[in-house]
């Protein structure tokens, strides 16, 4: 334990930063707000739903009827689990307690199986800020303390007021240290810090906005960026009681169903034209949901600058402030769809590292503190906001080299050669004319899919970064600086070796890339040059 401090040392400008002085020097454990127990409610219950329950929807779509026979008995057996859940939240509000020092977090909590988490503040890589809609009424937040270690591990300070919890979080930022860096870039930031403290205190720091999103972004970001097919996946165990009652409900809002898609009374065309109806029906209600789920998550958002970090805030329900460092961001991407390509627009993300990667909902992908997102700019926004974090050229207008063509005959052999002879057989077992040409169109669109993702992949390095574009209908540009290269790999089929050629492999502590099929004596080149500069100028790559 760091030795106390005394209060009258500190630069203490209002009663927030007042009071975490006092808890600092108070050395004591302390508890949370009450209102810790519904996070703990809330944080079960959704453990449970999308954990447990969600594999349970077959069972209670199968015994639907019985469920309906007995509502009472279901009603109770919902109740008591909720009151478990409550009664469990209650007991780890009790266990649980945190302390502050001048340079360190602790947090101790559980009753049968206790923790005690031991966080230096130079460990700490985010200071996360939420702000469930549960908590919304009280001024209470929550304080996510990312380490880039397990993300399974916690560090949460889940109930603090949010005056409070800025004061923390600025306190956390002024004090941390990068334990990677040299001690040349370490006597550096003593004495930046030194010289900022002279002019301002360190607890408060200007912030430059950057960039925000309008109601209008979020709308085209959730058009061009659809991910409510995993609802439609979560959904299947009830399609047989909604095809049930769908007729039903269609014919009272008058549209005869039954009628539409009776392909006896009706001529071909209309047939075809009534099933498209439909289907843009389907369409038209998955994008509504998309564009529901794009305004909840980026709600007011605003990306701004504080010095050397990057904040973003935004949501609707649940307010998010993610603070990144820009020294620690290992990669800029560039992502565009399809449609996004048509309208000109772009998703932007820094990526700091891979920690939570194993959360795979969306929402938790795109509040992760270890990644900003900037939904939807246009190209000349995302190359502005690109360029202030890495100093390197524009990524989309760069002449890109492409990789071998032998890569087309790569992917027709695996993974489209099955499905081509699929096709090919289809079409000799019915020998119709209309499966001829079927089975013609099924083995054209393979290989123009072979072709567009050969096309796509693109290779470009300069003295300082990488570039790397890939794809297929959509696009994504990668650029990173090459000292945050940790890990390189040269692999080689016969096939390749046959040809002079390698799949180069780089690894960051975002996550790794690979570019395929480039010749074999400049991916040697580019990892001897990779490693002579790891080597020679030792960079802290976070």
């Amino acid at each position: 334990m760091s030795d106390q401090i005394d209060i009258n040392t500190l630069d203490v400008q209002d009663e927030n930063e007042r009071e975490l002085a006092q808890q600092i020097a108070s050395d004591e454990w302390l508890r949370v707000s009450p209102i810790a127990i519904a996070y703990f409610f809330f944080k079960t219950l959704y453990f449970l739903i999308f954990n447990v329950l969600i594999y349970m929807l077959p069972v209670f779509a199968f015994n639907l009827n019985k469920l309906k026979e007995h509502p009472v008995e279901f009603g109770l057996g919902a109740l008591g689990l909720m009151s478990l859940v409550l009664i469990g939240s209650v007991i780890k509000y009790f266990f649980y307690f945190y302390r502050l020092s001048a340079d360190r977090v602790e947090i101790r909590q559980g009753m049968i199986q206790k923790s005690h988490m031991d966080l230096p503040f130079g460990k700490i890589q985010n200071v996360k800020i939420i702000q469930p809609f549960y908590y919304r009424f009280s001024n209470y937040s929550i304080i996510e303390l990312d380490t880039a270690g397990s993300a399974k591990q916690e560090a949460n300070i889940v109930a603090i007021q949010l005056p409070l919890a800025e004061s923390f979080k600025q306190k956390v930022q002024a004090n941390v240290t990068d334990v990677s860096a040299t001690p040349q870039d370490a006597s550096k930031d003593v004495s930046d810090s030194h010289a900022q403290s002279s002019e301002k205190s360190s607890f408060h720091t200007q912030e430059t906005l950057l960039n925000r999103r309008s109601i209008k972004d979020l709308i085209i970001h959730g058009v061009t960026n659809n991910r409510v097919w995993i609802f439609l996946g979560a959904a299947a165990p009830f399609y047989e009681p909604i095809s049930q009652n769908l007729d039903s409900v269609l014919t009272a809002v008058g549209l005869d169903i039954s009628s539409y898609l009776n392909y006896e009374q009706q001529s071909l065309g209309i047939f075809l034209l009534h099933v498209l109806s439909l289907v843009m029906i389907i369409m038209l209600l998955i994008v509504i949901f998309s564009i529901i789920g794009a305004i909840f998550v980026f709600f007011d958002y605003r990306l701004s600058k504080s010095g050397e970090r990057y904040i973003r805030r935004s949501g609707l329900l649940t307010k998010h402030e993610v603070s990144m460092k820009c020294s620690r961001i290992q990669r800029v991407v560039q992502q565009q769809d399809w449609l996004d390509i048509l309208i000109g627009r772009v998703n932007l993300r820094f990526e700091q590292n891979s920690a939570g990667a194993y959360q795979g909902d969306q929402a938790s992908q795109m509040t992760s503190a270890n990644k900003l997102i900037v939904p939807s700019v246009t190209p000349t926004e995302a190359d502005a906001l690109s360029q202030d974090a890495f100093a390197f050229q524009t990524i989309s207008s760069l002449e890109y080299q492409r990789i071998s063509p032998r890569y087309i005959l790569r992917l027709f052999l695996f993974p489209c050669s099955p499905f081509v002879l699929l096709a090919a057989v289809f079409a000799i077992y019915q020998a119709t004319i209309l499966s001829y040409l079927l089975g013609f169109i099924v083995i054209v669109m393979l290989c123009l899919s072979c072709v567009l993702a050969w096309y796509r992949w693109g290779y470009y390095e300069d003295e300082d970064f990488i570039y790397i574009r890939k794809g297929f209908l959509g696009r994504d540009f990668i650029a990173f600086p090459i000292d945050k290269v940790q890990q390189t790999k040269i692999t080689q089929t016969p096939f390749m070796r046959k040809g002079q050629l390698a799949t180069l492999r780089i690894v960051l502590a975002s996550g790794g890339m690979v570019v395929p099929y480039l010749p074999e004596e400049q991916v040697k080149a580019t990892v001897d040059k990779l490693l002579l500069r790891v080597e020679k100028n030792k960079p802290a790559w976070m």
